[in-house]
């Protein structure tokens, strides 16, 4: 029997992450520079919400210009319903999940803590490595 790839090995541990304070322009910032699309916010050791690019695109719209909305921050922006699962749930049952709620990331705890957070960039990224173990001979000279 084959094994199955656990959450723990797909998702992004230890995500960077903020505090609800942070100033929206220094979260975008933090996203660019690391180039991610989704941040826990933090209320203390309490997950508080979950900021996305969609968001700062959102702030960024004609009437909430990013540079002008120096007051806004990232609690002000985040998204406090967001998906939360524990780190021992089984891959397939939150990829499922993802795909049918259309849910790009879903925040990752362990006893009620951060732990990670899983992406749809992180499922393709892993998937796209697993396609190349499993069906690319390792001779291949097209693996870069």
């Amino acid at each position: 029997m084959r094994h199955m790839p656990t959450l723990t090995e797909v998702m992004t541990a230890f995500p960077l992450h903020v505090n609800e304070d942070t100033s929206l322009t220094e979260a975008a910032d933090l996203m660019a520079q690391h180039k991610c699309h989704h941040l826990p916010v933090m209320d203390g050791v309490k997950v508080a919400g979950l900021l996305s690019s969609e968001e700062i695109k959102l702030a960024q719209l004609p009437g909430h210009d990013l540079e002008d909305s120096q007051g806004l921050t990232a609690g002000d922006m985040c998204q406090r319903r967001f998906a939360k699962v524990d780190l021992h749930t089984r891959l397939d049952v939150v990829l499922s999940c993802m795909a049918e709620e259309g849910i790009n990331a879903v925040v990752v705890m362990r006893h009620e803590r951060l732990a990670g957070i899983l992406t749809s960039q992180d499922a393709c990224r892993f998937f796209a490595g697993w396609l190349k173990k499993e069906y690319l001979p390792d001779d291949d000279p097209s693996i870069a």
